[in-house]
């Protein structure tokens, strides 16, 4: 598992290294929104 923390005043992004996967469930908590979860395939 992989875990980036943003700051409050810094841009939505993150660069993960996933190996050979050709798919992956990525998952994001926003504290308005809530939880989110998207797969992404190669």
């Amino acid at each position: 598992m992989h875990r980036i923390k943003l700051e409050a005043r810094q841009a939505p992004k993150a660069l993960f290294h996933v190996g050979d996967a050709q798919e992956v469930d990525l998952y994001a908590y926003c504290n308005l929104h809530g939880l989110w979860k998207a797969t992404v395939k190669k």
